[in-house]
């Protein structure tokens, strides 16, 4: 069932609304569950009791999100070990949707058609098969870390990377050069540090400024953007401070029920979106996950979710279920 994961994973949005990805997770975590039942991560299992007990579940689509949530966690709570060759099969398969992305932004790189579905119109943007430019920043960016910290050789972080940089997302290029200090730091060798900041600052100068706002580095709007989009985070939290609105409540308690966009389920920060959904409370354990996971972690899963966090902190990417299945399948 891992195997068949793996192959969908690489399939990303290119099957919505069909469930074949959910299907496939959930699957896989009842197997799981089946072989492994012992707790490693109480506090992440305290919050889905929580969010369960609390949850207002406005609507089925809201339940289903929430199971979505609870499959993903449920492989924290209870880790499954994968073997060196089926860790080395998803790389591959990550690798597939890299090319991919790559013949996507060479061959098709006008998104905009796809505004009529309620996707972001991303134009001269590198996207692959999850449709969405922040994202795929993301995941590549977590296949480059992986491959650095498992001594791959620095050739085979040229593609990957060059892929990275034409997604054009800020946050992921922000991102590259925090989990590298981080590196940096706790092996102890400056030239790594230096190096990644100098091919970050090459990147800035030479890649091209096409036509669209998204490929323009420089560009405030989408920074107002999200400085508004926090600032109704914390208005909605400072209504409902203890219990939250409910997990994947969002849309309904920002009057934007009739909002059909893929992103209103959320605001543009994992954390301030679990603060909002389940409160303080929620939250708090949450957090005590995350830190219980991170004292656990081996150098590349601390490095990765470090990544990951400061990326959450302008996306909503730690929710983001290829995100955390990267975590786990690595």
């Amino acid at each position: 069932m891992a195997y068949a994961t793996a192959l969908i994973f690489f399939f990303g949005k290119l099957f919505y609304p069909l469930p074949l990805f959910e299907i496939s997770l959930g699957l896989l975590a009842l197997a799981n569950f089946y072989k492994n039942r012992q707790i490693k991560n109480k506090y992440f299992l305290y919050f889905l009791l929580f969010s369960l007990i609390t949850g207002k579940f406005i609507t089925v689509t809201s339940f289903l999100y929430f199971i979505r949530l609870t499959v993903l966690l449920s492989f924290f709570i209870f880790p499954p070990v994968f073997d060196k060759k089926f860790k080395n099969f998803f790389l591959l398969i990550v690798l597939s949707n890299i090319i991919f992305g790559l013949i996507q932004y060479f061959i098709w790189p006008n998104f905009t058609y796809f505004d009529s579905l309620n996707w972001d119109p991303h134009l001269f943007r590198l996207v692959s098969t999850f449709f969405d430019p922040t994202f795929t920043g993301l995941i590549f960016l977590m296949f480059i870390i992986t491959l650095f910290i498992q001594n791959f050789s620095t050739y085979y972080l040229i593609i990957p990377y060059i892929a990275l940089s034409l997604t054009y997302s800020r946050s992921s290029l922000l991102s590259f050069i925090i989990a590298f200090t981080y590196i940096s730091t706790k092996i102890k060798n400056t030239k790594i540090f230096f190096i990644s900041l100098l091919i970050l600052i090459i990147t800035l100068f030479v890649l091209p400024r096409l036509e669209g706002e998204g490929t323009k580095l420089e560009r405030v709007s989408s920074i107002k953007a999200k400085i508004e989009n926090y600032r109704q985070g914390i208005k909605l939290f400072s209504q409902h401070p203890v219990f939250g609105v409910g997990y994947n409540n969002l849309k309904y308690a920002r009057n934007e029920s009739q909002n059909s966009s893929h992103a209103a389920f959320g605001f543009d920060s994992s954390l301030l979106t679990i603060l909002t959904t389940t409160g303080l409370i929620g939250f708090i354990l949450f957090i005590l996950g995350l830190k219980q996971y991170l004292l656990k972690a081996d150098f590349l899963h601390r490095t990765l979710l470090i990544a990951i966090l400061f990326h959450s902190l302008f996306s909503n990417s730690l929710l983001y279920p290829w995100t955390l299945l990267f975590l786990i399948f690595t």
